[in-house]
């Protein structure tokens, strides 16, 4: 059974896929058009987003009955997949869900569908993504410092930002900081959409937990002795890189290589339904062999959070 460290919840384009199926398909033409592949990886992944946002504006289907249904089929996936545990990002601030009162309705009704499914398990991790404008961004952390119900049913936090958004990163440091001396894990994306330089002026101020991706780290060894010295997981999503443009896993693994320089590696599926994957694909895509397989197995089950 697998631990799935790295994946999105993106219960907006869930809620679409399952009432409005057909719509999910404009993604795969984004993806197909020459202008897609004349940009960063960074563009890239914001025409992926703001795809979604179109496919999801002015939509009236955001219910709790749709949310029940869309946490139903999230875990009936991780039963298919065997998947026994998923550490999940959420948004700690559900604007599209009206009828939560805040994100602890949701969560509610993960508890009570997770008391349907023997051996399975989820940890939670907020979404504090720092492309976002400071009044959202205070919100999110008013609710992580002040909110109880919420915070106290979190086991982390996942962290996103682009070069622009250091500053940001720096006025809500002493929050994080003092969030992560709380007892919340801190998870960062590093060595994906920005250069390294980047990535060592935040891992300079604030040491996560885990990194998601980080491939681009394993280029310089004063980071990659950084990550080991820590202890620092790896958490590498093999569709997202190679869709994005960051890394082709097709021609090369660069979990085989951070393995090699005794990294722990999870494999995961990022944003699902943004990439259209699965972990079996995933897996497939990583180009691990069985021994590196159970390598990452047992690095997922040591790495993962507790589960609410």
């Amino acid at each position: 059974m697998y631990s799935l460290l790295h994946c999105h919840f993106e219960s907006a384009l869930r809620a679409i896929a399952l009432v409005r199926s057909r719509k999910v398909s404009h993604l795969e033409t984004v993806v197909a058009s020459p202008f897609y592949d004349r940009v960063s990886p960074a563009d890239r992944l914001y025409l992926l987003w703001n795809t979604v946002q179109g496919l999801t504006d002015g939509e009236d289907l955001f219910t709790e009955e749709v949310f029940r249904s869309v946490v139903r089929r999230f875990l009936d996936e991780m039963t298919a997949s065997h998947v026994e545990h998923v550490d999940l990002r959420i948004g700690p601030i559900m604007r599209r869900w009206a009828w939560m009162r805040s994100a602890a309705d949701g969560l509610d009704v993960f508890r009570d569908e997770l008391a349907q499914h023997d051996g399975l398990s989820v940890s939670f991790l907020a979404g504090v993504d720092l492309t976002r404008s400071q009044d959202r961004l205070d919100r999110i952390i008013d609710v992580l410092t002040t909110d109880g119900d919420v915070a106290g049913r979190l086991a982390g936090i996942d962290i996103n930002l682009l070069p622009g958004d250091l500053p940001k990163f720096d006025r809500y440091l002493p929050a994080l900081r003092a969030l992560q001396g709380d007892g919340l894990k801190i998870n960062m994306h590093l060595g994906e959409l920005f250069d390294n330089a980047v990535s060592r002026y935040l891992l300079d101020r604030l040491t996560p937990d885990r990194i998601g991706h980080g491939v681009l780290l394993l280029e310089d060894p004063s980071l990659v002795d950084l990550v080991r010295e820590h202890g620092i997981c790896l958490d590498m999503c093999p569709t997202s890189n190679t869709t994005l443009g960051v890394v082709n896993w097709h021609r090369t693994s660069p979990a085989r290589r951070a393995l090699e320089l005794g990294i722990p590696v999870s494999i995961n599926t990022d944003d699902p339904m943004l990439f259209n994957t699965d972990l079996d694909r995933e897996l497939r895509l990583s180009g691990l062999n069985d021994t590196e397989l159970d390598q990452v197995v047992a690095y997922g089950r040591k790495h993962r959070y507790d589960a609410m």
